[in-house]
This record gives structure tokens, sequence and C-alpha cells, in this order.
């Protein structure tokens, strides 16, 4: 018979999340740090003629699982976001966008990429600084310039006497890109949640245990959703759990299992 009551808690070592029709994986997290299982209950006192009080009972119970991740995930901000990842490949490109800065030689300057919508502006870079502004036009002139798509390749003919560097923005189409849009209209879906965590015997902690936290109905809170733009940046996440609304025979918000 196994039978632990006490143990110490190692790390929550992943997370994952599956469709609850088919069980096809969503997503995996593998970074999770500040792990938090909280279950609230709403109270309601029962009282006497006179007010004294009889019993408490108990409603409504909630469970939350809360963590931050260690490193931005796009699996978890789609499901945030309530929406899946565009993954481009040259049958289906996606609209990027990209600024250069480059020096003006022989008239002209060669971008990295084929432009995908015209090219309104470009700017002479002065100082370090956007400078002044030119204009796409027929022909090249002092305060025009022109576009040409050579190949792969989009080349600037510059305005007549523009020299040293000059700051280009545009959009291209790229094979090597993945694209996530949050829509007003996109809310996260409920989801099947499979939490992994280590677990050490107290006496000996040598000794290492598996433990599972398994829920079968869970979805993302999209009441707030906060991503640090940094280096050390986090990725915060919090999973509301429920029952199976329509199992009028099973009312569990979660499991919570303990293996050698």
């Amino acid at each position: 018979m196994f039978n632990k009551n006490e143990l110490i808690i190692d790390r929550v070592r992943s997370l994952s999340a599956h469709d609850i029709a088919d069980g096809k994986m969503l997503f995996r997290l593998t970074s999770l740090e500040d792990s938090k299982l909280n279950c609230t209950a709403e109270g309601q006192e029962i009282v006497d003629a006179i007010g004294a009080k009889i019993t408490t009972l108990y409603r409504s119970q909630k469970a939350k699982f809360s963590a931050t991740n260690s490193l931005l995930s796009m699996g978890l901000m789609a499901e945030q976001f309530g929406t899946t990842a565009v993954n481009g490949d040259e049958g289906n490109m996606i609209k990027d966008y990209a600024y250069e800065i480059l020096t003006v030689e022989d008239g002209k300057i060669t971008l990295q990429h084929k432009v995908a919508d015209d090219i309104k502006y470009i700017y002479a870079v002065e100082n370090k600084e956007i400078g002044t502004a030119y204009t796409a036009g027929a022909t090249v002139s002092a305060t025009d310039f022109v576009v040409n798509n050579e190949g792969d390749v989009t080349v600037i003919n510059t305005p007549t006497g523009l020299t040293g560097k000059v700051y280009v923005e545009y959009t291209f189409m790229n094979a090597n890109a993945m694209r996530l849009a949050k829509r007003t209209s996109d809310m996260p879906r409920t989801v099947q949640l499979v939490i992994y965590a280590y677990f050490k015997d107290v006496c000996n902690e040598n000794i290492k245990y598996s433990g599972k936290i398994i829920c079968p109905r869970a979805k993302l809170n999209p009441e707030q959703i906060e991503l640090a733009l940094t280096t050390g940046g986090k990725h915060p996440f919090e999973f509301e759990m429920a029952k199976d609304y329509c199992d009028e025979t099973d009312d569990e918000l979660f499991a919570v299992i303990i293996s050698e």
C-alpha cells in the first residue's frame, strides 16, 4: 500500500493543456515558477430567531491554478488570446514588417526583401536622426524616388543629390514567420489541464515522488494578460477550474495523484 501524508514540494516541472474533445495537446509549459493552487467557497451563516449563529453553509466552490512561465510562450499567448497561431510557409506567406538603414551607392539602395506594399516615403538620416522625407514618384527628381522590384529584392533609385544613409520602412511576404492576432471577439477555450510536479520524501530527500494535478475542465482567465517585453520578462497566467456542468453524477474540480 502506498500512503504518504507529508511530502517536500520540489517543483512543478511542467503543464500541458489538451483539447477536451479528442485529447490532443494544445500547448506545454516547462519553465514554471510561483505556482499556486487556490480553492475558495462562498459561506452563508445560518442564524436563529435572535441572530445567534447556528452554522455556516458553504457553496459555489471554485479553484484556480496560477503560475508564471519563465519564458515567453507563443502557445500560451495564443490560448490567452483565444486564437491559433498562423505558421508561415512557402504556400502561406505572412505579411511581415521591416526597416533598414542603408547607404546610398550610385544613386540607389537595395533592400533585403522584395516589398509587398508600395513604399510611399523614405527618409534621410541626419545626425543619427530621421530627417528629410522623400516621396515615391514616377521619375527620379530632387524630391522623388522610384521603386523597382528586381527578382527577390527591391531596388530604390534615390532622389538626385541624396547621399549618406537612408531609413526605409516596408512590408514583405515571409515564409519563415508566425502570426498571432488578438481580436475583441475571441476568448480562451475550455481545456483539460495536467500539471506535473516533483516531491521528495520528508525523511530521505533522495527518494522522489511524481505528482499530478488533473483538471477535467479549465479555462485561462482573460481579465488581465500581462506580457513583460523585456529581456528578463516573465509570462504569468491563471486558469479557472470548473466541473463538467453536463455531468450530474460527477462534480470533480480536480484530482491530486502522488506516485512512486
